[in-house]
């Protein structure tokens, strides 16, 4: 259930009210329920910056989350022109500033999709240092110490001259799906990583990555989660570092082909990864990934459980269980009967010495 709308907010009432009470009750009022004490205090130190009232501090978005994404911004200040201005606040003299520059490149990615031009900014109230990225994304900074130095910034001339405006609800600004993509459909921004994963795929992609021990694992993924995504892209991030193979229940299509010959990616068909087993010709692979797995013969699950039973290897077979076979209903029949063994978890290891439908317990 969707909580109430996040409501624009005025900076310099946040500061000027010494109530702790009534503060956390406008907070309230304005939808603003996660704000920590500790970026509290960075926004009441920032505005002491912003003495006059020629700077507009009013219609700030604080603390606004991205549906779906789970990806949230501290500070958004919007123009009618849709020009952003994003602050993110800091209160560790000791943050790494290549997590500072990391979040604002990867804020740029997000914002960049809904505005007219981007600045971004990270405020460190504990070292009265500002941040920005320059032409090259790249970090800089200055010390706030010096007044000078502040006011012929680049901050503050954007601070003195932007006119924030209340656009409302942000979440009718913000389409999670322009940030989702098919690996099939728009491949060249999938390999150049213009993309991110929902809440529930980072979930999923997380349990499996956990993953430690070899043997095979059963994987569901419900139907709608965007499987291709987030199995393309936990495959990306793992052969980086792992011999890692992609097997297709079916025949190839032409991105699979692609990757294969284009990019090196080990990928196979189900047919050509089960002739392998029978002959034990299969090369070594830290993880192998069967993507389509609901189209599973028993069969041939009972032949990788035989195979792994004596070879080493993290094996997902992943499909949605309640998605039916085309081909035969012992298929079908295979995933419904190892799911009520899932419980809350959506991967679950099998049992290698006998067949296909026993789970660990």
């Amino acid at each position: 259930m969707k909580g109430a709308m996040l409501k624009t907010a005025n900076l310099r009432t946040i500061a000027d009210n010494v109530d702790q009470v009534a503060i956390r009750q406008y907070l309230i009022n304005r939808g603003i329920l996660s704000l920590r004490e500790q970026e509290l205090q960075g926004i009441v130190r920032l505005v002491s910056y912003f003495a006059g009232e020629q700077v507009d501090l009013n219609h700030v978005y604080i603390g606004y989350s991205m549906p779906e994404i789970s990806k949230e911004f501290d500070l958004l200040l919007f123009d009618k022109s849709h020009h952003i201005i994003n602050i993110e606040l800091k209160s560790d003299v000791n943050y790494a500033e290549e997590k500072v520059e990391k979040q604002l490149i990867n804020n740029k990615y997000y914002l960049a999709a809904v505005a007219t031009s981007v600045k971004l900014f990270t405020y460190n109230s504990d070292s009265d240092r500002l941040y920005t990225l320059n032409h090259q994304n790249k970090l800089t900074s200055f010390s706030m110490l010096s007044m000078a130095s502040f006011l012929n910034s680049e901050f503050y001339k954007r601070m003195i001259a932007f006119k924030s405006v209340d656009l409302g609800d942000l979440d009718q600004i913000f389409n999670a799906k322009s940030y989702l993509v098919s690996p099939f459909q728009q491949t060249f921004e999938f390999l150049k990583g213009n993309y991110t994963l929902t809440h529930h795929q980072r979930l999923l992609q997380d349990e499996m990555l956990a993953t430690q021990n070899s043997g095979i694992y059963a994987v569901r993924t419900p139907a709608g989660i965007g499987k291709p995504l987030m199995l393309y892209d936990t495959f990306k991030q793992v052969r980086k570092v792992n011999a890692a193979l992609l097997v297709h229940v079916g025949k190839l299509n032409a991105t699979q082909e692609g990757l294969r010959r284009h990019q090196g990616w080990q990928i196979l068909p189900i047919r050509q990864f089960i002739k392998k087993l029978k002959a034990a010709k299969l090369q070594a692979f830290d993880y192998i990934f069967v993507d389509e797995a609901q189209k599973l013969s028993v069969k041939n699950v009972n032949t990788m459980c035989r195979y792994f039973a004596k070879n080493t290897a993290i094996v997902f077979l992943i499909g949605d269980p309640n998605q039916k076979s085309k081909t035969s209903d012992n298929n079908n029949y295979y995933f419904s009967t190892i799911m009520p063994a899932f419980g809350n978890e959506n991967v679950k290891a099998l049992k290698l010495t006998h067949s296909a439908f026993d789970t660990k317990k």
